[in-house]
C-alpha cells in the first residue's frame, strides 16, 4: 500500500500500489475530469505532483510542454500509484457545477399519482370486533378491500396500532399499504423524478398532493470517469462483472447526489419520498440496473429488455422512504430510450396527430421523433462529446466560466456563464463561435481554419496563431496563461458531431417524404438543445432550413416527461402505448450512409 495525499486539503489515504492515480484520487472522493475514460488522449485530467513521481509516458510527453512538466504536471491516468505521492489537482481538472436545466414545456394533467395519502380515524377495538388490525384499518378507512402490506410493515404494525385508537395517516399504491403514520401527514407526500444522462444527472423534486415541482437539482455523472459517451462505457464493461459493477455503482452514486441536494433545498426528508420516475437512455438503464450493456455495442443493437419497470427504489439502491417505488419509463430500441419517450410525452407527441412536428433531443447522443400524422417514427445518432465540452481544447461542461456566446462584430464579444473571466468553452458557445468563424470567410465551407494572409481583416489576422502544431484562433487572451482558442482538431470535432444529427434529420424526414418546409414545429430539447441560437445552428447546417420561427425550445424533455409520469398514471399508460407504437428507423447501415454523413459534415447551410 501507498500514501497519498491531496493538497491543499491535506486530506491523506492509503492506496493500492500500482493503481491508476486518477482511480486512486476518486476514492479520497476527488473526481478528476478524464473525457477520454482514461485512455491517455484526452490531456484533461493534469495534476500536480509535488513528489514521488515516476518519469513521464510517451503519451504525457505528447499532451504536455516541457514547461509543463517541468511545473510537475502530470496526466492521472497514466501515472501509477507507487510509494508516497503528494498531488494537487488545479481547478480547470476539477469537476465544475453544473447549470441545471429544470425542464420547460409541459401539458396539462390531471393529478393522479401512484401513491397517495388517506387519513383515517380508529376507533378502539371493541369485543364484538375480533377481526384483525389490518382490516379494521381498512374498514375504518373505507380503504379498498385488497389492501396488502408487506412483512416489514406488518412487523411494524404492533406497535403503531396499539388497540388505543386514534388518527393515522395511509400511504397507499395501489392495492399496496407501503406506510401508516402517526397523525395527520397528508399534506407531506413527495416523488422524485430523475434523468440519468450520459453526462448529466438532474432530479426534479414534487409535491405528490399539487403535483407542483418544489426543488431541483443537477450534477455531473460520476460515470463520466470511465468515459464521455455510451460506448466508451460499454466497452469498459468487457472487462468483466466488477467493471459493470464500478459502472452501477457510479450511477446510483450520481442519483442520490442530485435526490440529496434536491431535498436539501426544498427541506424534505429523505422518508417523505415514496415514489421515483427514471429516464435514461438505453445504456444507461442498464447500466444503473447492473445489466449488462454488451448487446447495445454491436449489432443489431438490441437491449435485454424495453418494457416499463417497476421495483422497490432500495432493490435498485436509491435510498429514500424504504417502501418507496421507482417507476422506469420504458425503451423504443437500442439507442432510443426512456428519455426519448419522456420528450415525446413532454411535447404531447403521442396524440397529436393534427400537424407535423419533430423533436430533437440534443447531447452526447441525438434521438429524433416525427409525429406525422397517424405515425410516430423514431431514429438515434451519436453525436459525440464536443457539445458537453469533451476533445475540445479549451472545452468543458456548462458550469460557470463557460463561453456560452460568441459574437465578432468588430471585435470578439463573449458571453460567460456566471459573469466572471472565462475559463473554457461549452456547446452553446462551440456552435456560435464555428458560426461566426464561417460568416466572417475566417473558416470556409470545408471547415479548414485559414492562414491569416487569406483573411482580410487584420482585427482577425491576429487571433489567428499556430498553437502546439495545429492553427487556431484566438477567443480570448489571458495573462501569464495560454489563450483560450478554437483550434483546426476541434473544428474537425464540431463537424463530426455537425454532421451526425444533420444526417439524421435528413434521413427521417426523407424517408417520409417530407421536407423541412413541411415540419410545423421543430423542438429542440436537451441541455445544448435549449441553450443553442437557433441562428447558429442554421448558419452552420446543424439544422436544416427551418422557419426559425417553427423552432421552439422545450427544455429538459426527458425529465418533464418522468415528472409527468410521476404525477399521472394515465401518462405512464401513454408512454407504453407511444413505445410499442413507435416506428424506429435504423440509421447506421442504410447504403449510402457515408456518403451523406460526409456531406452534412461541410459547413454550406
Amino acid at each position: 500500500m501507498s500514501i497519498l495525499t491531496l493538497l491543499p486539503e491535506g486530506q491523506s489515504a492509503e492506496v493500492p500500489e500500482g493503481l491508476p492515480l486518477r482511480e486512486a484520487l476518486a476514492r479520497l472522493g476527488a473526481e478528476v475530469l478524464a473525457p477520454c475514460g482514461g485512455e491517455g488522449t484526452c490531456g484533461k485530467c493534469r495534476v500536480r505532483i509535488e513528489e514521488g513521481a515516476a518519469p513521464p509516458l510517451p503519451e504525457e510527453n505528447a499532451l504536455l510542454t516541457p514547461e509543463e512538466l517541468d511545473q510537475g504536471l502530470r496526466l492521472s491516468c497514466r501515472v501509477r500509484v507507487a510509494g508516497s505521492l503528494r498531488v494537487e489537482i488545479p481547478a480547470s481538472s476539477r469537476r465544475p457545477a453544473m447549470r441545471i436545466l429544470p425542464g420547460g414545456v409541459s401539458r396539462p394533467v390531471a393529478i393522479d399519482p401512484a401513491v397517495t395519502k388517506q387519513v383515517v380515524h380508529l376507533e378502539p377495538q371493541k369485543l364484538h370486533q375480533p377481526w384483525a388490525r389490518l382490516e379494521h384499518l381498512r374498514w375504518s378507512g373505507e380503504l379498498r378491500a385488497d389492501l396488502r402490506a408487506d412483512l416489514d410493515l406488518l412487523r411494524r404494525l404492533p406497535s403503531l396500532l396499539d388497540g388505543e385508537g386514534g388518527t393515522f395517516t395511509a400511504v397507499l399504491r395501489e392495492d399496496r399499504l407501503l406506510g401508516l403514520e402517526r397523525g395527520d401527514t397528508s399534506g407531506r407526500c413527495f416523488g422524485v423524478a430523475l434523468d440519468l444522462g450520459t453526462t448529466t444527472v438532474v432530479a426534479s423534486l414534487v409535491d405528490l398532493v399539487s403535483g407542483r415541482e418544489v426543488g431541483h437539482a443537477a450534477v455531473v455523472n460520476k460515470q463520466t470517469a470511465y468515459g464521455h459517451d455510451v460506448i466508451a462505457r460499454i466497452n469498459h464493461t468487457l472487462a468483466g462483472e466488477a467493471q459493470l459493477e464500478e459502472l452501477r455503482q457510479a450511477a446510483v452514486a450520481s442519483l442520490q447526489e442530485v435526490i440529496g441536494l434536491a431535498l436539501e433545498k426544498a427541506g424534505v426528508q429523505h422518508a417523505e419520498v415514496y415514489e421515483a420516475t427514471l429516464v435514461g437512455n438505453s445504456t444507461m438503464m442498464h447500466l444503473f440496473l447492473g445489466i449488462s450493456p454488451l448487446s447495445l455495442g454491436h449489432l443489431p443493437y438490441v437491449a435485454i429488455f424495453g418494457d416499463a419497470l417497476e421495483m422497490p427504489a432500495r432493490q435498485a439502491g436509491l435510498a429514500l422512504n424504504p417502501a418507496a417505488w421507482l417507476y422506469i419509463l420504458p425503451e423504443i430500441a437500442g439507442f432510443v430510450g426512456a428519455d426519448t419517450v419522456g420528450a415525446i410525452l413532454a411535447t404531447g407527441l403521442d396524440e397529436d396527430e393534427g400537424r407535423i412536428r419533430l423533436v430533437a433531443d440534443i447531447g452526447t447522443n441525438c434521438e429524433l421523433a416525427l409525429r406525422y400524422g397517424r405515425r410516430l417514427l423514431v431514429t438515434s445518432t451519436p453525436a459525440g462529446p464536443a457539445f458537453e465540452g469533451a476533445r475540445i481544447a479549451c472545452g468543458m461542461y456548462a458550469a460557470p466560466g463557460a463561453i456560452e456566446e460568441v459574437h465578432l462584430d468588430g471585435n470578439v464579444k463573449l458571453k460567460v456563464i456566471g459573469g466572471g473571466p472565462p475559463r473554457g468553452l461549452c456547446g452553446s458557445g462551440l456552435l456560435d463561435a464555428g458560426a461566426e468563424l464561417v460568416r466572417h470567410g475566417i473558416v470556409d465551407e470545408t471547415g479548414r481554419l485559414l492562414d491569416p494572409e487569406e483573411v482580410e481583416a487584420q482585427v482577425w489576422k491576429e487571433r489567428l496563431i499556430e498553437q502546439e502544431e495545429d492553427r487556431a484562433f484566438v477567443l480570448a487572451w489571458r495573462e501569464g496563461e495560454p489563450p483560450l482558442a478554437l483550434t483546426q482538431r476541434d473544428i474537425r470535432e464540431l463537424q463530426l458531431a455537425k454532421g451526425s444529427i444533420r444526417t439524421a434529420i435528413d434521413f427521417l424526414l426523407e424517408k417520409t417524404g417530407l421536407t423541412p418546409g413541411d415540419l410545423d414545429e421543430f423542438c429542440l430539447a436537451g441541455g445544448f438543445g435549449n441553450y443553442l441560437d437557433e441562428h447558429s445552428a442554421l448558419r452552420l447546417g446543424l439544422l436544416p432550413a427551418v422557419n426559425p420561427e417553427k423552432i421552439r425550445f422545450v427544455g429538459n424533455g426527458a425529465l418533464v416527461g418522468a415528472r409527468l409520469a410521476l404525477v399521472s398514471r394515465a401518462l405512464r399508460q401513454r408512454g407504453t402505448l407511444a413505445a410499442r407504437q413507435a416506428e424506429h428507423l435504423q440509421l447506421a447501415g442504410t447504403p449510402d450512409f457515408q456518403m451523406r454523413f460526409a456531406e452534412s459534415m461541410l459547413f454550406n447551410g
